[in-house]
C-alpha cells in the first residue's frame, strides 16, 4: 500500500464565505501539511495563527485529523505518509464575531486536507 502524500503541502489555504443560509459559515485558514518523523505520534497539530478562539482552534484540529483519517481508510491507505506521521501547521485564522462558527472551521478543515490532496495529485 502507498501514503497519502509523498511530501509537504504548503500554504494550503481555504475560505468559506457568507451565503445566504441561515448558519454562520466564515473561517479562513492556511496550513502545511508535512511529514512527522521521529515522532511518537500519528498526527501533531501546531497553531501559530493567533488570535483565534480556543473552540476554533480545536475545530479546525478536529477536521484536519479526521478528514486524513478518512482519506487514509477509503482509499485503502497504510498511512497518510508512509513510515511516518504528519504535521500540520496552522499558520494562519480568520473568522467573524457573528458568521463564524465551531462548524464552518470544521468544515474548512477537511475542504483544506481535500485541497492538499488534490494538490498532490496534479504534482
Amino acid at each position: 500500500m502507498s501514503s497519502l502524500f509523498s511530501g509537504p503541502i504548503l500554504g494550503v489555504r481555504m475560505r468559506l464565505s457568507p451565503g445566504t443560509g441561515a448558519q454562520p459559515v466564515y473561517a479562513e485558514i492556511v496550513v502545511d501539511i508535512e511529514p512527522f518523523e521521529g515522532g511518537t505520534t500519528e498526527f501533531e497539530f501546531v497553531c501559530l495563527a493567533h488570535p483565534l478562539r480556543a473552540e476554533f482552534t480545536a475545530a479546525v484540529a478536529s477536521g484536519l485529523r479526521d478528514e486524513l483519517n478518512s482519506q487514509v481508510t477509503t482509499g485503502g491507505l497504510s498511512s497518510v505518509f508512509e513510515g511516518a506521521g504528519v504535521r500540520v501547521t496552522l499558520s494562519t485564522a480568520r473568522s467573524h464575531d457573528v458568521d463564524s462558527s465551531v462548524s464552518a472551521f470544521l468544515t474548512v478543515a477537511r475542504l483544506a486536507v481535500r485541497a492538499a490532496i488534490e494538490r498532490q495529485r496534479r504534482s
